[in-house]
């Protein structure tokens, strides 16, 4: 019985709490204009570009490739590791590939 409530407690404890931290940084378009003042979704969350074209949204920590929609086409991301509590990364778009090229 102790073996039983201690291996309940093991797994209860491991699936704790997810961890989320903040994804910010820039979008540029392909001739290096910023992508100002435009409605983004990032994994599901609608977020607005500020006038430099930075953005911020909560994501759970993880590594993955992002889904992104703007102005209603949908990109997806290099990998990309969220961590808390901020991750910063710019990006660039890419039309043709329908991809947002990480910016180091």
């Amino acid at each position: 019985m102790q073996k039983m409530i201690l291996c309940l407690l093991l797994v209860l404890l491991s699936c704790g709490p997810t961890s989320a931290g903040i994804l910010g940084g820039r979008i540029i378009r392909e001739d290096g204009s910023s992508l100002a003042k435009t409605e983004i979704v990032i994994e599901g969350k609608h977020t607005m570009t500020n006038e430099f074209g930075g953005y911020a949204v909560e994501l759970t920590d993880g590594e993955r490739e992002l889904n992104v929609v703007i102005d209603g086409t949908a990109y997806t991301s290099e990998r990309i590791t969220i961590y808390t509590p901020r991750t910063k990364q710019n990006w660039r778009l890419s039309h043709k590939e329908k991809k947002l090229i990480r910016i180091r």
